[in-house]
């Protein structure tokens, strides 16, 4: 009778133990520490205490005027085959490779800033080389804007290069 009862009490606290490893409980609930708990050693102290100002940010971002720069994204194949990419190629007259090289050279973060600066800046007159420049500190918006355009011609025109982009994707698909 003993081994019996200890047999089913076993099997009932290694039950319950198992069901306090997430076996009973739905997925995402009560696992893990709450978001609020801290550590002792982080009681009364503010998050950031300890830690210098500047953490995580550039070396060079010291001042609030000063615009950070971002890394540009490398051109996959698939932006290199694109309408998009054939569009910009008509627009300028430049080869697949000289597009790649002011892309590299440019300010863009990323293809579809590229292609909407060159769109925009071929469809203003605007010295291309200058409107890529001005992306290395600036947005697009912001670039045209010091060259002089417009404010409701800079949205208009931005818009207006983005949907001639998308458009030549689609030709092209």
């Amino acid at each position: 009778m003993k081994t019996t009862a200890l047999a089913i009490f076993l099997i009932g606290a290694v039950t319950a133990f198992g069901q306090g490893r997430g076996g009973g409980r739905p997925s995402g609930t009560g696992q893990g520490q709450p978001a609020d708990v801290g550590r002792p050693s982080d009681m009364g102290r503010p998050a950031d205490a300890g830690r210098p100002a500047d953490v995580g940010r550039p070396a060079d971002a010291g001042t609030q005027n000063q615009q950070v720069t971002h890394e540009q994204k490398p051109l996959r194949d698939a932006q290199i085959n694109s309408g998009a990419f054939r569009m910009l190629q008509e627009k300028t007259g430049m080869s697949s490779e000289e597009l790649q090289d002011l892309y590299t050279s440019s300010g863009a973060k990323n293809f579809g800033q590229f292609v909407s600066a060159v769109v925009v800046s071929k469809n203003l007159g605007l010295d291309t080389n200058q409107v890529l420049e001005g992306l290395k500190t600036k947005s697009l918006g912001q670039t045209l804007k010091d060259l002089g355009v417009e404010e409701e011609t800079v949205k208009a025109e931005i818009k207006k290069a983005k949907k001639e982009a998308k458009e030549s994707n689609k030709k092209s698909s």
